[in-house]
């Protein structure tokens, strides 16, 4: 039998799928995330066969979320938008905007971006009676390197382990968050935090194979109903879907259209604007970037590949 739940999305047990309203156009392959990488030739998966996959958003966006600040970015520097960040990777300075003000999210307003390629678990989701079998602390991962036969030394145990402290770690003020490890999971978790069962996720139109760096001119921009609270869901390095969500304080979500400077490459991202950092760490690495402090204008950053914002379906919620 199939359970359906009202998310925009109909969700099937059996099949683990997601298919969207007809007037929807796909953002992301979800395939990617709910299917064994043995359905596609390697060749035409994005990210390895085996091992852990995941975007690394802490690394991305400032370690920790709003822990602290992280010796990989300088000061800011001056982008178009006057909010971009300076990171230096494998040696390598680049140019590329992590977090940004909202006064950026304007028709017009131009951004440099980096887009990584997306880097889907090599199994996609488990069935749900599979993944709530397989035990999801760091005191247990001993046991599941055996199960999935990860071998102890290799660089996807690493990654295991940040993902397992990354869940495990307390909440900060003012944050809620979760991690789920099954489609099931993630959209029943989403639906307790946002107080209703009908629910639509929101989520960014990127390459999948990434492109590089370049700027980006802001053509339209449509800001998300259902505010001012949404979950925000970051899938993270394991060699099955897991996802990492929070909530933090008040937002506003948008989604913005924006055409690269070359070939006129287009992308819509979603984006999320947080507009109450009064909890946050005095250190976090956006107030160095956009000359700000706690309590400040809001802060703001885009969702990568595959990342997730749920919100609120207003249009037809009763609940």
């Amino acid at each position: 039998m199939h359970a359906r739940v009202r998310v925009g999305v109909e969700l099937h047990t059996e099949a683990t799928s997601f298919v969207r309203d007809p007037e929807d156009r796909p953002p992301f392959d979800y395939r990617d995330y709910s299917r064994s990488s043995s359905d596609d030739e390697p060749s035409k998966r994005t990210g390895a066969a085996s091992g852990a996959g995941g975007f690394d958003y802490d690394n991305y966006s400032g370690a920790d979320e709003r822990r602290g600040a992280t010796d990989e970015y300088k000061a800011p520097s001056s982008s178009p938008a006057g909010s971009g960040a300076s990171m230096a990777r494998g040696g390598k300075a680049e140019t590329t905007t992590v977090f940004f003000h909202e006064e950026a999210v304007r028709v017009g307003k131009r951004l440099p971006f980096r887009f990584p390629p997306a880097t889907p678990a090599a199994l996609g989701f488990l069935p749900r009676q599979v993944a709530d079998s397989v035990p999801f602390t760091t005191a247990a991962l001993p046991g599941v390197l055996a199960t999935f036969g990860v071998a102890s030394d290799s660089a996807t145990v690493a990654s295991m382990e940040a993902t397992l402290r990354a869940c495990e770690s307390p909440t900060i003020a003012g944050e809620s968050k979760f991690c789920a490890t099954s489609l099931e999971a993630l959209v029943e978790r989403a639906m307790g935090v946002l107080g209703t069962r009908d629910i639509r996720p929101v989520t960014s139109t990127l390459p999948r194979a990434g492109a590089p760096l370049q700027t980006y001119a802001v053509r339209s921009v449509r800001p998300v109903e259902g505010g001012p609270v949404f979950v925000a869901c970051h899938d993270e390095a394991y060699p099955y879907t897991v996802y990492r969500c929070h909530t933090t304080g008040p937002s506003r979500a948008y989604m913005v259209d924006m055409e690269g400077a070359r070939g006129g490459d287009a992308v819509t991202i979603a984006t999320v604007c947080h507009t109450d950092t009064s909890l946050w760490n005095p250190e976090h690495v956006s107030f160095k970037l956009l000359g700000t402090k706690p309590g400040g204008t809001p802060v703001c950053h885009l969702m990568p590949y595959g990342h997730i914002i749920w919100a609120k379906n207003v249009k037809r919620s009763t609940a």
